[in-house]
């Protein structure tokens, strides 16, 4: 997967929770033109933020369908974490389908 340079406002949404001035902060709310980046963002900083915060736990990404989170968000997020180098394993058993990030 290919990637332009972040724009100042996706790199902080990617890393807000590293950013003093929103520490003390529990989410961050993304609003913008379609196709901008905020989804692939938002889910890099999740991801991000779930793995250096914490260890052995579990986390849910949810969506109205299981079929539109994985379209819009498990598979862009395939590519991208496996460009960052972390070790993914997919696994499907029927429903639901359970993403391990390593």
């Amino acid at each position: 997967m290919k990637f332009k340079k972040f724009s100042p406002k996706q790199r902080l949404a990617i890393g807000w929770w590293t950013h003093p001035s929103y520490r003390n902060k529990d989410a961050i709310i993304c609003d913008g033109a379609v196709r901008s980046g905020k989804t692939l963002c938002m889910s890099m900083g999740f991801v991000s933020w779930a793995m250096t915060c914490y260890n052995g736990c579990s986390f849910a990404l949810c969506g109205k369908t299981v079929t539109s989170l994985r379209r819009n968000l498990v598979e862009p997020l395939l590519g991208t974490l496996g460009a960052m180098g972390f070790t993914l394993s997919l696994i499907h058993i029927s429903e639901p389908t359970r993403l391990d990030v390593i």
